[in-house]
């Protein structure tokens, strides 16, 4: 028996200009076996925009908790604000109980 990988899918912002709502595609790469432990907590592959991305959870030492995309919307503005959050990440978060 072939077991799939938990999905969930979201519509955001489509990728083109006019940013048309399109279903994107999460599907988990890895879950910690204790979420509460310091480290990469989640990870999740992302589809449905012009890229695939990845995205991370991660818990610091300090219990705070830290998501990382690929996409260059996080990589170029995440750089000057921490508390940006790209589209991926918002969608999914808003997705999971806020303690993961």
């Amino acid at each position: 028996m072939l077991t799939q990988p938990p999905l969930l899918v979201r519509p955001l912002p489509g990728p083109d200009r006019k940013r048309t709502p399109a279903a994107y595609l999460y599907r988990v790469l890895y879950r910690a076996p204790d979420i509460t432990d310091p480290g990469c907590v989640m990870a999740w592959e992302v589809a449905g925009g012009r890229l695939p991305y990845q995205v991370a959870l991660e818990r610091t030492a300090g219990d705070k908790l830290l998501w990382h995309c690929s996409c260059a919307d996080a990589v170029y503005r995440g750089g000057d604000n921490p508390t940006h959050r790209c589209k991926h990440v918002a969608g999914l978060a808003e997705c999971l109980p806020p303690t993961v």
